[in-house]
């Protein structure tokens, strides 16, 4: 039976934040309001015992809805009142580094999410803010201090652009005033030598892609690979996802378990092993879905209760939403919840009926699961890019057998080239674990090469109207298929 109870919490949450983005404040104020009554008038009416369980469901729609509201509202105030906003000329700002840097202009300059932390000295609490410069700067993480002399240009468009307080364009040198956090320091040379050592064992094309497969570290992919990857419906595999997440901390939990451990002890590594992914790949927005999901998982298996997916995805949105409001625009996490949601919901009826159809077990597996990832992705894809890509199914379904053997040989030569020298012993079996994964890097590239290469492989739709057409007939087939079952059933 599907487990409902969150889905309409989250979904409350999810449209709210949206609309509070893009809205008036004042509008936004005022529905948060309706809310907060609705969830009054609700709680008065769950006194009575017959209106008790409709009751405590509208009263959990409107104080989720209402929090989220709130919480937009009081992040865009909060960034309306930064006096970063109001200064003028080119004051020298101190800042954080909150993310890593996007370069541009042939590789000459990047842009970086940073956090402002003080203006002309002054001390402010910390606003986003975005800051541009000149890429000889070197290697930048997250948590380090950066002070330079910058001009300030406001940045409060509709959409996630009302959290950043400003675009800052550097007018000096920047210089380094802070070191990151040693766990930013750890993860940082993690990826450094996984970098180096695909680079040196696989070359060019083939050592740019695997940390971008194993970390989501995409700087040294080549442009054309990434087009590629793009047009045959594969780029979900360098943006680290749910998938890479199940592989490590599972990897990590099994391990645990084989020497007898206790749930408590379980449930405090699991947290730690899921902590130190996120850390390690960066929080992006399908990681952020599949950490909380996996922290939920956790938090069941303490409990001894089983852990069902709806539940979890639906707290994943909501804890996601409410924390990092900007997600409820980003296509990434949209595409990370339509996927999963996907997953739960018809990949199991989808390999029954392949297996009752006389289809190989392990071939209707790996079938089910792709096309029931692709069910609600691909209207999202060709409403967001205004393009269809034509093998989409067949390239995910080539690349799936690959997936789990260098998923696991490259999160090992990632974690063994991390843990001694530079050159030592350890660098000679990582380099050993990142040759073991080249055959199925290079056919990674074939198959995105074949299938996304020909300009006609992703043809340019009208987003919009295309997604909407898919999603009618999808739907209509859906409805007729249910009604033709019912009436052999009746029938019988």
């Amino acid at each position: 039976m599907i487990d409902l109870r969150l889905a309409a919490p989250a979904a409350a949450c999810w449209a709210t934040t949206a609309l509070a983005l893009v809205a008036p404040t004042g509008l936004t104020t005022v529905l948060t309001s309706v809310f907060v009554v609705g969830g009054v008038v609700a709680g008065w009416w769950a006194r009575d015992a017959r209106r008790r369980e409709a009751a405590v469901t509208v009263l959990g729609i409107c104080g989720i809805a209402a929090a989220a509201g709130a919480c937009v509202v009081l992040r865009i105030v909060a960034v309306d009142d930064a006096p970063i906003r109001d200064a003028v000329g080119k004051p020298v700002v101190d800042m954080v580094v909150a993310g890593d840097p996007v370069f541009f202009a042939g590789g000459q300059r990047f842009t970086v999410a940073v956090d402002v932390v003080a203006v002309s000295g002054r001390s402010q609490r910390p606003v986003a803010a975005r800051l541009s410069a000149a890429s000889d700067v070197g290697d930048l993480l997250p948590g380090e201090r950066l002070s330079t002399r910058v001009r300030v240009r406001q940045a409060g468009s509709p959409g996630s652009e009302r959290l950043v307080a400003a675009e800052l364009a550097a007018a000096g040198s920047l210089r380094r005033v802070g070191e990151a956090p040693w766990w930013q320091r750890a993860a940082g040379q993690v990826r450094l030598r996984l970098r180096e050592t695909a680079a040196r064992s696989l070359g060019s094309r083939a050592g740019g892609l695997l940390p971008g497969l194993i970390l989501g570290d995409t700087g040294g992919l080549d442009q054309s690979t990434k087009e590629n990857f793009k047009a045959s419906g594969l780029q979900h595999l360098v943006a680290v996802s749910g998938a890479n997440l199940v592989l490590v901390v599972g990897a990590v939990l099994l391990c645990v378990r084989s020497f007898g451990a206790r749930p408590p002890v379980v449930f405090a590594v699991g947290v730690v092993a899921v902590i130190g992914f996120v850390i390690l790949v960066r929080p992006t927005d399908s990681v952020l879905r599949a950490a909380v999901m996996g922290g939920v998982g956790l938090a069941a298996g303490l409990a001894s209760r089983r852990s069902q997916a709806l539940p979890a995805l639906g707290a994943a949105v909501i804890v996601v939403v409410l924390w990092w409001p900007e997600m409820a625009l980003a296509p990434g996490f949209a595409l990370s919840v339509a996927a999963t949601l996907g997953l739960v919901l018809w990949s199991v009826p989808i390999r029954f009926a392949m297996t009752n159809r006389g289809v190989p077990e392990s071939v209707a597996a790996l079938l089910s699961m792709t096309v029931a990832a692709q069910i609600l992705t691909t209207p999202l894809v060709i409403a967001i890019s205004d393009r269809v890509s034509v093998f989409t199914i067949p390239a995910n379904i080539l690349a799936a057998p690959v997936i789990p053997f260098v998923g696991i040989a490259g999160t090992l030569a990632a974690a063994v080239g991390a843990l001694g020298p530079r050159y030592g012993p350890n660098s000679v079996v990582a380099e050993l674990l990142v040759r073991f994964t080249g055959p199925g890097v290079r056919w990674l590239i074939g198959v995105a090469d074949r299938l996304g290469g020909p300009g006609w492989a992703s043809p340019e739709v009208p987003g919009l109207a295309a997604a909407g057409v898919l999603v009618a007939v999808g739907s209509g087939a859906a409805i007729a298929l249910r009604y033709g079952r019912s009436a052999r059933n009746a029938r019988r």
